[in-house]
């Protein structure tokens, strides 16, 4: 059963755009985009069909992270106090300004957080921002945060750290995180650096430590870095137990680029250009042959028995119709059906209206076809067996 935060995102309300093209990771992965192509389904996607769900947890807790390090600077500078004398690691591993960063900034409020992703590796320049909601599945939860339109944006590029000496600090509630991390939600008081190197160390001994409960795959040269990173570089004697926004910078990188490739395009070629799950593709053929065995079987008797008039065979048509239409519902994983009624599914028998635009039109075309194209079969099928001369056996 999902829990209350996965309940709390299927019903979460999602952004509308008119957009003429499929959307991006980024639109994605920033809650730009509706059902069916928004990021809950993204997830479902993800766990069920990729088994792969361990890759999208890993980025979005990252993105956490980082935010909390936002936080954390933000609280600083509010002090006075130097960042570079607080936190020197932010400055000293601070990637290059001609890295890919710039395409992940953050943003943060003081009643929710937004990601804003600026660009994307398709070349598109917008700033993209998340939605409200966490996804929850089974094993453990993702959250995408909070947005709010009047949030302070602090750029990712920007410093990011401090310790409040002269302010209390304590750790958010662990419920409402994706991994166990601190979260920004109700803070009532400041992140310390302890509660940066904690939540940097949750994700390294989820993801990265081998054996670890979610391990992702990642280049060697990469998994060494977090390593040092989180138990200490000896060339880095004076900065022990990192708790910066760049330790998993690399590793995000890696990940992002992962799901963009190889698995974000299958997921638009499930959810864009179809609407019905893995279960439900199964379900249909075998409902297919079925109603083909069904209209077949009707067919031949009127033939065998050389029923009177021919015309009788006609009535053939309808269960070989329902056996040709899922039939092209398997090879397509498109329900003419679930286009009319403007829905696609997630999970088995569990839907979700067609929010966006753009896939709506697509869904609308490709179920048009379907339609059409299992009319033409059934209907020469029909004639076939209609024609045939009678002969009682």
């Amino acid at each position: 059963m999902a829990s209350e935060k996965g309940q709390r995102l299927a019903r979460a309300k999602y952004p509308t755009y008119n957009r003429n093209r499929l959307p991006t990771l980024q639109e994605v992965l920033s809650r730009k985009t509706a059902p069916p192509v928004c990021l809950y389904n993204f997830y479902l996607y993800m766990r069920d069909r990729e088994c792969a769900s361990e890759y999208l947890d890993f980025y979005l807790d990252v993105l956490e992270h980082e935010v909390i390090c936002k936080a954390f600077v933000k609280d600083i500078k509010k002090l006075g106090l130097d960042v570079n004398l607080e936190y020197p690691e932010y400055e000293k591993f601070r990637p290059p300004e001609k890295g890919d960063l710039s395409r992940f900034s953050i943003a943060t409020s003081h009643d929710g957080v937004h990601r804003q992703l600026s660009g994307s590796s398709r070349g598109s320049d917008t700033t993209f921002t998340s939605g409200s909601g966490i996804i929850d599945p089974p094993s453990r939860p993702l959250s995408p945060l909070t947005v709010n339109s009047n949030s302070h944006v602090i750029d990712i590029s920007s410093g990011s750290k401090g310790l409040q000496r002269n302010r209390d600090s304590v750790r958010s509630n662990k419920t409402n995180t994706t991994a166990g991390n601190l979260s920004f939600y109700d803070r009532e008081r400041p992140f310390s650096q302890k509660d940066l190197r904690e939540s940097a160390e949750r994700i390294y001994y989820k993801y990265i430590y081998e054996g670890s409960e979610k391990l992702i795959k990642l280049p060697e040269y990469i998994r060494k870095n977090i390593t040092l990173a989180i138990d200490g570089d000896p060339y880095y004697r004076d900065i022990r137990n990192r708790g910066d926004p760049w330790i998993y910078h690399d590793a995000k990188k890696e990940i992002y680029e992962k799901m963009e490739n190889q698995h974000f395009p299958r997921f638009l070629q499930a959810r864009a250009f179809g609407n019905i799950g893995s279960p439900q593709i199964m379900l249909r053929l075998a409902i297919g042959l079925f109603f083909l065995f069904l209209g077949f079987a009707i067919a031949l008797s009127f033939i065998f028995l050389d029923i009177k008039p021919k015309t009788k065979r006609i009535w053939s048509f309808i269960p070989i119709f329902l056996g040709v239409i899922n039939l092209f519902v398997n090879l397509t994983g498109l329900s003419p059906l679930f286009v009319a009624l403007k829905i696609s599914e997630t999970t088995f028998f569990k839907f979700q209206k067609v929010s966006e635009p753009y896939i709506y039109r697509l869904h609308i075309r490709k179920g048009i076809k379907v339609f059409l194209q299992s009319l033409i079969v059934s209907i020469i099928i029909t004639i076939i067996f209609t024609v045939v001369p009678g002969h009682r056996l």
